[in-house]
Formats: C-alpha cells, structure tokens, sequence
C-alpha cells in the first residue's frame, strides 16, 4: 500500500514532468506513475465514500502537517528540470523523482499527501484503542468531544466521514 500511496502523493509531480516531456519519447517514463497515482487517489476516495464508518475515539492527536513541505521541495523538480534537452536529462529526472519517492516510500511519509491539503483534509498521528493510526480529517479535531465516524482504508488509516 505504501508505493500506491507514495504514487498518489506524487501524481501531481509527475503529471508536471510528463507535461514538460511531452514532446519527449520518454513521457511515458512519467505519464504512467501519474496516471496511476491519480487512480490510487479516486479508488481511496471511492472506498472512504461506499465504506462503513465505524465510531472511533482518539487520543493523542498530533498533526503531521509540517512533514507535508518534504514533498512540495519535490513538486519543484518539474519546474528546475528541463527533460526536453536530451535523453540523460529526462533519465536523471525519472531516477531522482524515483529516488524521493523511495525515500518518502521508506520512511512511511507517504500517508502526508499535499493533495489532500489542497482538497481540504488535514493528516493526524492518533491513537484509538491502543493503537496509533494515521487519521485523515476535514473538521477541526481540536472541537471533537464524541466518537468520529471514520471508514478504515487500511491497516493504520482511517478516513473521517462526514453524514
């Protein structure tokens, strides 16, 4: 699920360098990855949307926003890498991109997804029923005082669902 997720975070970094390779044989090298975040992002909302939300009471809520800026740093790459140059441009571009990714893959920074931020939701650390959880939400946590109905997209994600 990570990779998925790390393409999600993603998607919009490498729609940009597919769009700056465009005329490029090697688009593909970046259109692919992209397309296929993006369908990670649309099957993540249509799962939070069909799921069952459960009540859940959290503890602990910590917001993970300041490790968002890890991935703006690597939205600029489009805009600082020329890959219509030559070849090793464009094989330097797609090694770099791939290298951060990993890095975010690895390090399990791939659940703080700036295109989340920019459709409203924020990223929590929380703890429910003994376990940490990252928490995805649009209302403010700091205002909760009941259980939040939230959808389990994985292992350690849960979604906040409005009605």
């Amino acid at each position: 699920m990570r990779l998925e997720l790390g393409l999600a975070a993603f998607a919009p970094a490498l729609g940009l360098l597919a769009f700056r390779s465009r005329e490029s044989d090697w688009v593909w090298l970046f259109l692919v990855p992209a397309a296929l975040g993006l369908v990670v992002l649309v099957a993540g909302f249509a799962i939070v949307r069909r799921g069952s939300p459960d009540p859940f009471t959290f503890d602990d809520i910590k917001d993970l926003s300041g490790e968002v800026l890890g991935h703006i740093g690597a939205y600029l790459l489009p805009v600082f890498i020329d890959t219509t140059k030559s070849t090793e441009e464009t094989l330097i571009s797609a090694i770099v991109v791939a290298l951060i990714i990993h890095i975010h893959v690895a390090t399990g920074r791939v659940f703080v997804n700036p295109l989340l931020y920019l459709l409203g939701f924020r990223v929590y650390s929380a703890s429910t029923g003994g376990a940490t959880v990252y928490l995805i939400a649009r209302s403010d946590v700091a205002a909760w005082s009941a259980p939040r109905r939230c959808v389990r997209t994985g292992s350690s994600v849960l979604v906040e669902r409005h009605k």
